[in-house]
Order: structure tokens, then sequence, then C-alpha cells
């Protein structure tokens, strides 16, 4: 049995940045552990320092079905936590998730200020 930590199929870092400050941006590392054949529909985490996004860490929800096509990022654990990230069109073929160079918009949210509304760029790096 090796020792060596088990690398996770799907690993991302994703740079986002205020569509209306192009100087202002953040990473975030999206890692989805196993990724079966065919699915369009799967959970992950994400980590990141809180830049703008108001939250360091959680859950994310991939739904690469068609007219769906985004990633939605949670401030905890999917089950009971608030939506602060939605990047739209995060897709790659039909069907299957980004990879590197993949690019599109987005909004982060602030759930204690529901207000709060920023627009933002996402790139796979």
């Amino acid at each position: 049995m090796s020792d060596a930590a088990a690398v996770p199929a799907y690993n991302v870092d994703v740079k986002l940045t205020d569509k209306n400050d192009p100087g202002r941006s953040q990473f975030i590392n999206m890692t989805i552990d196993t990724v079966p054949s065919g699915a369009t529909k799967l959970r992950g985490t994400w980590r990141g320092a809180s830049v703008f996004v108001p939250s360091a860490k959680g859950d994310f929800l991939w739904d690469g079905r068609a007219g769906q096509e985004f990633a939605e990022a949670y401030d905890g654990p999917e089950s009971g936590a608030r939506v602060v990230l939605g990047l739209q069109k995060f897709i790659g073929a039909p069907g299957k998730l980004p990879g590197r160079g993949a690019s599109g918009a987005g909004l982060v949210l602030n759930p204690d200020d529901p207000a709060f509304r920023l627009d933002i760029t996402w790139r796979i790096s």
C-alpha cells in the first residue's frame, strides 16, 4: 500500500477578477475527488483567500447539463451553506468540466448583505 496522497480527479486554480476593476483579483482552487464517466452534476470543494468572495472555503456544485452549465460555491458544506459565488458557462466540451484556459463571467454574492453583488470574470490557469 502506498503512502502517497490520493490525487483528485479534477483540480484547477481559477482566477477571479472584478469586472469593474481589472486590477483587483483573487484565486480559488476547486477540487473534485472523483469524476465518473458521463457525470454532468458533481460536488466538490473550493478554497482561497477571502479577498472579495466573503468566505475562504466551502463546497461547490457543478452542473454541466445543457441549459445549466454553471458552478456555484457555498460558504461551507452545501447542506446548510449559502451561495457566495456563481460561475456562468463553467463548461468545457458539452457536458464536461472546463480545463486550463477556459473563461467566462460570474457573480459574487454576500449572504450577510443581500444588496451586495459584484460582477466578475473567471479564468482557469
